[in-house]
């Protein structure tokens, strides 16, 4: 049975894996074995599932991620026929682990061909059909230093020059933790890592250092303690598809939402997010938004969705006696979404603080959180289950950092601590956003990409949000469901316009995904029609006996959520 989710672990917690491990009775010399198995089979992988005769350049480092060359070097010589150099980047007499002398010492025996220091780096790189990173593992962090630092700022440039580039457990330079990567951090096409993924694979910006994203197992031990450990997660095909409606489900089944939101000049932002909601299950969607633009919304909408007028202010903004005015809230199986397009005016602080005590699930968006920028804590204040959907700059402003950039930089830390505190689930929006709970889980959306830079699709997913946590049980994990859909509809949106979808076109793709997925997950898996994986991170390298090669050499540790991101994706 496929899973729901990967667990995705820290760099502590990856440590503590190994630890486990060797203390069920495996050992650290078996760990680095496993590990350089799999690293060699990245590499065939890499070269299009070919090595044999093929020259390969694996630059190790004095740590453990150095021992996994060492081992790999003469895995890939032996069992695949490949040419090996292994450039010691700090010298071959370099103090290392008991398990990485002796792969260094066995590889210096047999007489494979080594190179010390990092004096021609750039010549031998050119030579090489494919590049392996072996300098830095997951104990490092910041910037590549000293001769690691020279010879990842030689496989970036051997990467720009065309030469395909693979990294072990994951590329230089790039945080385990928080998915930061330094400038210098190497960029590779593939990267094969051990264990468990590390959730900084996943992060931006180091998911685009990460290429194609490639797991091997170090045993079951591993694996128990990853799922018993992980508080991170990044759900698959299986785990994103949504429930079975019961047969005698009615409209008030599927679910109520009433959408509160739109002013003069942005209707349409109401008119997507109730579009949103209905188009991904509602049964019953109300938008309440002025009176002045009511018609103007109504015409937008779908004819099932009803529309309410509020009492205005003179500009076509909402007035202070809007929170008396407003539509019965959803009972039962409902939530109330508000925001989009509203403006921030003192009527709206009214309501919105009046929505927070008043609604058993909210789900507040763009101008309801801006109206919280001079207190953010009284986000703490409400009555049932809420739901806060920032991009980084209303992050900032709700408590999560100084301005924008301070906010997306520090997401990791900061985003589950305030929805801890504020007793909230906070989707912190933008590359790989992050779904947090307030029990401390945490979701990674693993695909997605430009097609959601489009103004009003955030509108359309606080509307999808607003129908998954109607009638969910688990809520948080409702939220990172329609997230996923979000995404997703976002590639099938994108895939026949180069990147490029609108909001619309995102909102005619996701009853197909729902379905899509839904029918994957009847069937155990992932659609019967889902071609083999191909992209993850920053998306499908060229190497060596074309894509379709590396699809069919590699689907050994591919991540379950890549077959759907290459078909949904396909240009």
């Amino acid at each position: 049975m496929p899973s729901a989710a990967v667990p995705l672990l820290d760099a502590d917690q990856a440590r503590a894996g190994d630890e486990a491990a060797v203390a069920a009775g495996d050992t650290w010399v078996g760990l680095m074995e496993r590990a350089a198995g799999h690293l060699a089979r990245g590499v065939v992988a890499a070269a299009g599932g070919r090595i044999s005769g093929r020259r390969v350049v694996l630059l190790v480092g004095k740590g453990n991620n150095g021992g996994d060359g060492w081992a790999a070097a003469r895995r890939l010589a032996r069992e695949h026929g490949a040419h090996c150099t292994v450039v010691a980047v700090d010298g071959v007499d370099t103090p290392a682990s008991e398990e990485a002398a002796a792969n260094r010492a066995t590889w210096l025996e047999v007489g494979g061909r080594t190179v010390a220091g990092t004096a021609h780096l750039d010549d031998l790189l050119s030579d090489a059909d494919v590049a392996v990173d072996c300098l830095l593992g997951t104990g490092s962090s910041g910037a590549p230093r000293g001769a690691a630092g020279e010879a990842s700022e030689a496989l970036r440039r051997a990467h720009g020059l065309g030469t395909v580039v693979v990294a072990c457990d994951l590329p230089s330079g790039v945080s385990a933790d928080d998915g930061s990567a330094a400038p210098t951090a190497v960029v590779a096409d593939v990267t094969v890592t051990f264990g468990a993924v590390k959730r900084g694979l996943l992060l931006h910006p180091a998911a685009v250092h990460t290429g194609r994203l490639l797991l091997g197992s170090l045993g079951p031990t591993y694996d128990r303690h990853a799922r018993r450990t992980a508080r991170w997660s990044a759900l698959t095909p299986q785990g994103a598809a949504p429930e079975t409606l019961p047969a005698a489900a009615d409209k008030r089944a599927r679910g109520a939402v009433l959408a509160v939101a739109g002013a003069a000049g942005t209707t349409g932002a109401a008119a997507l997010a109730a579009e949103g909601a209905l188009r991904s299950g509602a049964g019953l969607v109300t938008v309440a938004t002025p009176e002045r633009v009511r018609g103007e919304v109504a015409a937008r909408v779908d004819a099932g969705v009803m529309v309410r007028g509020l009492p205005e202010t003179v500009d076509g903004g909402v007035h202070d006696d809007a929170v008396h005015a407003l539509p019965p809230l959803p009972t039962g199986a409902g939530a109330v979404l508000a925001g989009p397009g509203l403006g921030t005016g003192a009527g709206v602080a009214a309501l919105v603080a009046a929505l927070r005590h008043r609604a058993s699930r909210l789900v507040l968006d763009a101008d309801a959180l801006n109206v919280h920028r001079d207190e953010p804590g009284s986000l703490a204040d409400h009555l049932g289950a809420l739901v806060l959907t920032p991009h980084e700059r209303e992050l900032a402003r709700i408590g999560g950092g100084s301005d924008g950039p301070d906010a997306f930089a520090h997401r990791v830390e900061r985003v589950p601590e305030l929805a801890e505190r504020l007793r909230v689930t906070i989707v912190a929006k933008g590359p790989g956003t992050l779904v947090a709970a307030p029990d401390g889980r945490v979701w990674v959306t693993p695909i997605g990409g430009p097609e959601l830079g489009s103004g009003g699709t955030g509108d359309v997913l606080t509307g999808v949000i607003a129908t998954a946590i109607a009638a969910a049980d688990d809520l948080p994990l409702a939220v990172a469901r329609a997230v996923w859909w979000h995404a997703a509809a976002g590639l099938r949106a994108g895939r026949d316009r180069a990147g490029r979808a609108t909001a619309t076109d995102l909102l005619a793709a996701l009853p197909q995904v729902l379905g899509g997925l839904r029918r994957g997950s009847e069937d155990g898996g992932a659609e019967p029609s889902a071609r083999p994986p191909a992209v993850s991170g920053g998306g499908p390298a060229t190497l060596g006996g074309g894509p379709a090669a590396v699809q069919r050499a590699a689907a050994w540790g591919a991540m379950p959520w890549e077959g759907w991101a290459r078909r949904e994706g396909k240009r």
